[in-house]
């Protein structure tokens, strides 16, 4: 029997190469979904915003143990990325990690919260 374990991994970073396409995103969000063991259920969505300062490709999927979203500024350089990944199956944040490398990830800070019982960060890095 499944029995929900309620974690939300938190990222803000920067890449030297952006995913500038939905087409691009949209297959990056179905490689991590894979990659953590999850199911899709819906999308993935992703659009480009071109409003002036909100530049970039932002993307959602729904998974069966709940989302993953990401949103990426690529009008600076390097590119800033704010991405997270709700889910009540647990999952490697080192694979959530290393799957934002494609980007050439530079650096980034990031949190994870247990949402068992409340919402405590138990975990923070930077890479």
């Amino acid at each position: 029997m499944f029995k929900p374990n309620h974690v939300h991994l938190i990222v803000r970073g920067f890449v030297n190469n952006p995913p500038r396409t939905e087409e691009i995103l949209n297959q990056w969000l179905k490689e991590l979904v894979d990659k953590v063991g999850m199911v899709v259920v819906a999308g993935p969505t992703s659009v480009y915003v071109s409003e002036p300062g909100n530049e970039g490709v932002t993307g959602t999927i729904t998974l069966a143990t709940s989302h993953a979203s990401i949103h990426v500024w690529d009008n600076e350089t390097p590119s800033l990325v704010q991405f997270d990944i709700y889910s009540c199956k647990e999952y490697d944040i080192d694979v959530v990690l290393d799957h934002l490398n494609q980007f050439d990830l530079t650096s980034c800070d990031w949190v994870y919260i247990d949402r068992n019982q409340g919402v405590n960060p138990t975990k923070t890095g930077k890479r």
